[in-house]
């Protein structure tokens, strides 16, 4: 009789296993007896932080044997107290990391290398632009979970207002940067209010500057570490343009844009796909989103920047297996974290229904298909900061064209050479 017990209890055993293994993705982490508590860094805030906390909680619910603990860092202070606890060995075992980062951080050596870690499945079903920006001389040290483009944001009403309808009272919105200019001009000649609006800091200097350089036929040379000044230069002339004939708002800072946007105060807006956690749920907005404008005869290449999880480096392998075990689910549950604008790169996330059927979503989810990424390097942090203030100084009359494109190659070759 007891025999029999045992050999029916081990029957139910490998029965539950099997199903259990046929329906479900095995983690990395094995179910163990003891909890294992594990704490995240995460740099967002408004509705993406609201998302992202709640991906946390959904996953501790569902994985009882691993408990995460978000602590949220202000983003302008976030890579420097990063950079700090890693240093320091007092880092968190999960940490929200941008690709374009990603070099600066693993050439110290505080990472760690999860490329066997990982299936090669998972693997191969991360976008292959995305995911090869998360290697490292080889060796791959994050793992990515969205792309977030700039776009363009137009305000239907000041649209309407300014004339700017075809024949069935639709909105015009501009292909190329001549219509643009064209198009924000009219609002202001006729409304009063700003053609455009666009941060003036890092949505200009590095987002606007690489989508039209880029558009231009510039790229970073690698192996030179140099740009190409004569396009850098026709960069900033066809950016300071929109400035200089007073259609663009040159002041404040992010929030300032952001406020002039929500209140209908500019026709256009250029800002990242996160936008699409706030404008949507806002009052009395009437809003529309779509790709950048182009030069004609390019396509209309678009920057990007990429959120990822990377592990600082521990002894501690029961907590990396578990650390990459909620990565891995994150990026399956994907479709809502691409509820903050946000869009996915796990494939099989990006190419469902599911996502088409978010709002606005099929507006601006081929902008996906042109982005381009600022360029991957050790010091790209300083390299962009400086992108910002030529970019500012440039519009404020401080710095000709030409002069800001030869402080930026100046800057690049102080970077990779010195």
């Amino acid at each position: 009789m007891k025999n029999s017990i045992k050999t029916a209890g081990k029957i139910f055993f490998l029965t539950v296993f099997f199903l259990a293994s046929t329906f479900f993705t095995p983690p990395l982490f094995a179910s163990g007896k003891k909890k294992i508590d594990l704490t995240i860094w995460t740099l967002f805030s408004g509705g993406g932080g609201f998302i992202m906390t709640g991906l946390i909680e959904q996953f501790n619910k569902e994985h009882p044997d691993i408990n995460i603990e978000e602590q949220k860092i202000e983003w302008g202070a976030y890579y420097t107290k990063l950079l700090t606890a890693l240093i320091s060995g007092y880092a968190p075992d999960i940490a929200v990391m941008h690709l374009a980062i990603l070099p600066d951080y693993a050439s110290k050596g505080v990472l760690n290398d999860i490329g066997k870690d990982l299936p090669a499945a998972f693997k191969d079903n991360i976008l292959k632009e995305v995911i090869n920006r998360a290697y490292y001389k080889g060796q791959l040290y994050a793992v990515p979970i969205d792309a977030h483009p700039l776009v363009m944001y137009y305000n239907k009403k000041i649209l309407k207002e300014a004339g700017l309808v075809n024949a069935r009272g639709e909105v015009l919105l501009p292909k190329t940067w001549d219509e643009l200019f064209k198009y924000a001009k009219q609002i202001k000649d006729v409304t009063g209010k700003w053609g455009l609006t666009s941060e003036t800091g890092a949505m200009l200097g590095e987002r606007w500057w690489i989508s039209l350089y880029s558009q231009l036929g510039g790229v970073f040379d690698p192996q030179k570490h140099t740009v190409d000044v004569k396009i850098a230069a026709k960069t900033y002339e066809m950016i300071l343009k929109f400035y200089e004939q007073g259609v663009a708002f040159a002041g404040g800072d992010y929030a300032e844009h952001e406020t002039i946007f929500i209140n209908g105060g500019t026709g256009y807006h250029f800002n990242g796909v996160w936008g699409m956690a706030i404008y949507p749920i806002t009052k009395g907005l009437e809003f529309g989103v779509t790709s950048i404008p182009a030069i004609p005869g390019s396509k209309p290449f678009t920057e990007t920047g990429s959120h990822s999880f990377v592990f600082p480096k521990k002894r501690d392998k029961k907590k990396l297996a578990a650390a990459l075990t909620f990565a891995q689910w994150l990026s399956a549950h994907s479709l809502e974290w691409a509820k903050a604008g946000q869009i996915p790169v796990n494939k099989t996330v990006l190419n469902s229904e599911a996502l088409l059927n978010l709002p606005m979503r099929k507006d601006y989810i081929g902008v996906a298909k042109n982005v381009v990424y600022p360029p991957s390097m050790n010091g790209y942090p300083q390299l962009r900061e400086q992108m910002w203030e030529l970019g500012q100084r440039v519009i404020e009359k401080d710095l000709t064209p030409e002069e800001a494109a030869k402080a930026l190659n100046k800057k690049i070759k102080e970077i990779t050479e010195g």
